[in-house]
């Protein structure tokens, strides 16, 4: 049996958010739009484990009158319970400077949130890197309650739009569009 290789995820994740405007085909997305120096890179604000979206399919049953077993097909997707557990510094002698997730991420905004996995968060975007795309509005902030020995976050409330893709959109290098 061949052994498959398995590659340790921490640190390899990189998020980051892109004005609404700040990406012409959200299916073909640019090497320049995605390193553009105004996104905001959330990666530094997210816990490791901070990140949640559920996408799911639901299934339609399959019946027929001339058979006595039921199948299933695919049927629609969803995006649910779309949320971000952030650091927030809001009230301490850093936040004017590093709390800039919680204060671009306010409710009723519409942004993209772009997601890589299998590099280290500080490489750029590069052309052939496969990405996942989330059109989101952004909802409510919420305190995370506190406990001993924490660190002061929020989580921020989200949906997906339907023409949210995981994993399937492919970067393309600058002038390729």
């Amino acid at each position: 049996m061949q052994k498959v290789p398995a590659h340790l995820g921490d640190g390899e994740f990189r998020t980051i958010m892109v004005e609404e405007s700040g990406i012409k085909d959200y299916t073909n997305p640019t090497v320049t739009e995605l390193n553009n120096s105004n996104n905001l890179d959330l990666s530094p604000y997210l816990s490791a484990t901070g990140w949640h979206l559920t996408h799911s399919q639901d299934m339609v049953d399959d019946d027929r009158e001339s058979s006595a077993t039921v199948g299933q097909i695919p049927g629609q997707e969803k995006f649910t319970d779309g949320s971000m557990d952030l650091i927030d510094n809001v009230n301490t002698t850093d936040a004017k400077e590093y709390n800039k997730a919680v204060d671009t991420l306010t409710c009723g905004k519409r942004c993209w949130i772009v997601r890589r996995r299998g590099k280290t968060v500080d490489a750029p975007f590069e052309a052939g890197d496969v990405i996942s795309v989330y059109l989101v509005t952004i909802g409510i902030k919420i305190p995370v309650a506190h406990s001993i020995n924490s660190r002061q976050m929020s989580t921020i409330n989200f949906s997906a739009d339907p023409c949210s893709k995981e994993e399937t959109i492919t970067v393309i290098a600058a002038g390729s569009e």
